[in-house]
């Protein structure tokens, strides 16, 4: 679908901070494609992420959700929050004491 100029785009971004591992991202990112809330709402795809102070150095990457349609970001920050804690205690669950703390907020800075 191509994109018109009254087309808006909305945002969310999934980060967390410090390091994180490949297969942390893999897995959240399996995850919330197969949340129901945001299987036919939202495109994931990963962006570069922004400039943290005291990151490590290389290549970081977060989660980029985004939408076309009226819905409210607020309403999909939301979703994705609730979906991020059962995705943290299934971790938990499965034995990973220190789970990246991902955190969901609107997206500023699309690309």
């Amino acid at each position: 679908m191509a994109q018109g100029e009254d087309d808006i785009r909305h945002g969310v971004r999934v980060t967390a901070p410090g390091e994180v591992r490949e297969e942390d991202l893999k897995s959240l990112e399996t995850w919330l494609k197969d949340e129901p809330g945001l299987t036919d709402r939202v495109q994931i795809r990963r962006a570069p992420r922004q400039a943290e102070p005291g990151a490590a150095m290389g290549p970081q990457l977060d989660l980029l959700l985004e939408w076309l349609d009226s819905t409210a970001t607020d309403v999909v920050v939301g979703l994705v929050t609730e979906s991020v804690k059962e995705w943290l205690a299934s971790r938990r669950a499965l034995g990973d004491r220190t789970p990246p703390a991902f955190r969901a907020r609107p997206d500023d800075e699309r690309d």
